[in-house]
C-alpha cells in the first residue's frame, strides 16, 4: 500500500506538470555493480594502519607535487585524545642506525588549532611487538605557521638490544574537546644505517582496501563511516547499501551533474527497517539532495560597434544576438563605453532591450529608458553605474540630448571604462537577443579611438539549500515499520536564477543509539523536465541501453508496482511500463549520443 501510495503521489506529479520527459540521472540505483567490502578506498592509505576516528588519505596538499597529489589527514574530536598512522618495518636488528622523518602541514582556512599537537613517533619492538624504547618529536601546534610543510625529525638512533622491528607512527593528539583545525602528514621516511627509506607507500600517493566498510566498493558511489554493500536483503536485484551506528554519520553519495532554474527533480529510495536489529533511539536514516557551485563561467560577449565614425545627433541601434550557454541562469546585460587618454566626447544610451527566446516580444530589462531614479551613485533605480571618478563615469543625463525614448538617457564618457548594467534570469540554450540605442552630440562628439555598445556577462546562479534529512517524505526514525520496503523520496525544483551541481546521498545519523541497522536501495533520481523521451543512464540519448532497461521494467497494463527505474518509462504517469508506455518509447529512439 504505501509503495502504490509513493508511485501515485509521483504520478501526479508527473502528470501536473505534463512533462513527456523522464531523465535519470543517477548510476547504480540498485547497487549492484561494485566490490562491495574490502573494496579500494582512497581515504586509506596502503601499507598503513590508521587509528582514532578522523583520519584519512587526502588530496588536498602535497609535499612534493612533482611526487603525486596525496598526504595523509587527520582531525581531532570531541571523544577521543588521538588520531594517526603506523608502520611496523620488520628486519631491524640491535645496534643498527635508525633515522625516521616527515613533512607536517596545517593551511590557512583549516589551522590547527587547540591543544593539538601533531609529530612523529619511533618505537622499536621485540619479536612479540612489545616496545623496547620510544622517542617522538611534535614540532606542529597552534602557534606554528600556517601553509607551510614543518618537517619533524627523530634520531639517528641505535636499536637497543632485542630490537626486531620499528613502528613509525604519525600522530595527533590533543586534550578531549580543546582542538580544531587539520594536520597533514607527507613524505614520511625511515632509514636503517643510512640506506634508502624503508616505509612503504610513505607518501601516501598508493590507495588502501577497507577493513569491513566499501567506500567505493559499490560502483559510482563514494561511501563514508559504517556502510557497506550487502545481500542481506535487497529491494531490486540481490544487494543492497547497508548502514550501521558505529559512527554519528555514515553514508554513501553520489554526483549527478548540473541542475539549473526550473529543473524538476523526484528522488526516490527505499528503505528497509530490519526487526533483528532496527532503529532506535533518535536514530534517522534518509536521501538528502545536496548543491555545490557550478562549472566555470563562460567569457563575456560583447559588440561595441559605435565609434567616432557614427554620425553626431543620430540615434543608432547596436545589437547582440546570441544563445544563453550551458549552464549559464543569469545575464548581465552591461550598456558599456571604453575610452583612453586620446578619446574625448560623449556617448548616450537609450531605450535598451533585453528578449529571451522563452519570452518573445517581451524586454526583461526594468526602467530601459533611464526615466526613473535620480542617477549617479547608482541611483539610477533597477540599474548600477560603473566607472572611476574624474576618469570615466556614467549618469543620468535629462534634456541634454533629444532622448529615443522619453526625455532621459544614460551619459558616460572619460578616458577608461563606464557604464551601467542590470541582471536577468535566463535559461540555458535559449536565444537572448539585446538592442540598445545610442547618440553622440555635436557640441560633445566622441572622437579618437573610443568605442561604446552592448555587453553581456553570464553568471551561473546561485546555489540552493541543501534538502537535509528530517523531512516527512526523505526520513525514516526509530518508529518506521519493520520488515517492509518503506518508500522515502524528494520532489524539488530548482529556484530562478539558481545553477549548481546536484548530490544524491543516503546517509544516517546515529544520534545517541547504541545499536541498529538500516538497508537503502532502488535509488532514483528522475529530471521531469529536461528530455524529451525516457532516457534511464542520463546520457542525453534513447538508445538500445535504454531500450534494455524498458525490457526490465516492463510490467505490462495494470500492474500493481513498478519495478526499479520504473519512473522513467511510465510516460502516462499510470504506475505501469505497458504498450502506452512503448508507444512514447519507440518514436523517440535516438542512437548513441555523438
Amino acid at each position: 500500500m504505501l509503495r502504490n501510495t509513493i508511485l501515485a503521489i509521483a504520478g501526479l506529479l508527473l502528470l501536473a506538470h505534463a512533462a513527456p520527459a523522464e531523465q535519470n540521472i543517477v548510476r547504480n540505483g540498485s547497487m549492484e555493480s561494485g566490490d562491495g567490502p574490502g573494496a579500494i578506498d582512497p581515504r586509506i592509505p596502503d601499507g598503513w594502519t590508521t587509528f582514532g576516528i578522523n583520519i584519512e588519505r587526502s588530496g588536498t596538499v602535497n609535499f612534493a607535487p612533482s611526487d603525486g597529489a596525496w598526504s595523509l589527514k587527520s582531525f581531532g574530536d570531541a571523544d577521543n585524545n588521538a588520531a594517526g598512522a603506523f608502520q611496523e618495518i620488520a628486519d631491524v636488528s640491535p645496534g643498527q642506525s635508525v633515522t625516521a622523518s616527515a613533512q607536517l602541514f596545517s593551511p590557512a582556512n583549516d589551522k590547527l588549532g587547540g591543544s593539538g599537537q601533531a609529530g612523529l613517533v619511533l618505537e622499536f619492538l621485540d619479536i612479540f611487538g612489545g616496545t623496547l624504547s620510544l622517542q617522538q618529536v611534535y614540532p606542529f601546534d597552534a602557534a606554528s605557521p600556517a601553509d607551510t610543510w614543518v618537517p619533524a625529525t627523530i634520531g639517528p638512533l641505535t636499536a637497543p638490544s632485542g630490537t626486531a622491528k620499528v613502528r613509525v607512527t604519525c600522530r595527533l593528539q590533543w586534550s578531549p574537546g580543546n582542538v580544531f583545525g587539520a594536520v597533514y602528514w607527507d613524505d614520511v621516511q625511515v632509514s636503517i644505517d643510512g640506506g634508502p627509506n624503508a616505509v612503504v607507500n610513505g607518501d601516501f600517493e598508493v590507495a588502501g582496501h577497507s577493513p569491513g566498510q566499501s567506500p567505493n566498493g559499490i560502483d559510482e558511489w563514494t561511501g563514508f563511516g559504517d556502510q557497506e554493500k550487502s545481500q542481506d536483503v535487497a529491494e531490486d536485484g540481490a544487494s543492497s547499501l547497508k548502514f550501521g551506528t558505529r559512527e554519528a554519520y555514515s553514508g554513501l553519495f553520489q554526483n549527478m551533474g548540473a541542475l539549473n532554474a526550473g529543473d524538476h527533480i523526484y528522488m526516490l529510495a527505499w528503505a528497509w527497517n530490519p526487526s533483528s536489529d532496527p532503529l532506535t533511539d533518535n536514530t534517522r536514516v534518509g536521501i538528502k539532495l545536496e548543491f555545490d557551485a557550478n562549472g566555470d563561467v563562460p567569457p563575456p560577449e560583447e559588440n561595441l560597434a559605435f565609434d567616432e565614425s557614427v554620425p553626431a545627433n543620430q540615434w543608432t541601434q547596436v545589437q547582440l544576438n546570441t544563445v544563453v550557454p550551458p549552464d549559464v541562469t543569469i545575464a548581465r546585460i552591461v550598456c558599456i563605453y571604453v575610452g583612453d587618454p586620446q578619446t574625448t566626447g560623449a556617448v548616450h544610451f537609450d531605450a535598451v532591450s533585453a528578449e529571451r527566446g522563452s519570452v518573445p516580444g517581451v524586454n526583461q530589462l526594468a526602467n530601459e529608458s533611464f526615466e526613473a531614479g535620480p542617477g549617479g551613485a547608482n541611483g539610477l533605480t533597477d540599474w548600477t553605474e560603473f566607472g572611476s571618478p574624474g576618469v570615466a563615469e556614467a549618469q543620468k543625463s535629462c534634456f541634454e540630448v533629444p532622448a529615443q525614448d522619453g526625455i532621459c538617457t544614460a551619459r558616460a564618457w572619460g578616458e577608461s571604462v563606464a557604464g551601467l548594467f542590470q541582471e536577468i534570469t535566463v535559461t540555458p540554450g535559449e536565444t537572448l537577443d539585446l538592442s540598445a540605442w545610442l547618440y553622440t552630440p555635436d557640441f560633445e562628439p566622441l572622437t579618437g579611438s573610443g568605442r561604446a555598445g552592448l555587453k553581456v556577462e553570464w553568471a551561473v546562479g546561485g546555489v540552493p539549500d541543501d534538502i537535509d534529512i528530517g523531512g516527512a517524505t526523505n526520513t525514516l526514525d526509530a518508529s518506521a515499520p519493520t520488515d517492509t520496503w518503506l518508500p522515502i523520496y524528494i520532489d524539488y525544483t530548482m529556484p530562478a536564477g539558481s545553477s549548481a551541481l546536484a548530490r544524491y546521498t543516503c546517509i544516517i545519523e546515529k544520534g545517541t543509539a547504541l545499536s541498529g541497522t538500516v538497508y537503502l536501495d532502488s535509488c532514483e533520481a528522475v529530471v521531469l523536465n529536461r528530455y524529451d523521451g525516457a532516457d534511464v543512464d542520463g546520457d542525453d540519448d534513447e538508445d538500445m541501453i535504454d531500450f534494455a532497461a524498458f525490457q526490465r521494467a516492463y510490467t505490462g497494463a495494470g500492474a500493481a508496482t513498478l519495478p526499479f527505474n520504473g519512473l522513467t518509462f511510465d510516460h502516462d504517469a499510470d504506475q505501469d511500463v505497458d504498450l502506452d508506455d512503448w508507444g512514447f518509447f519507440w518514436p523517440r529512439i535516438t542512437g548513441p549520443a555523438q
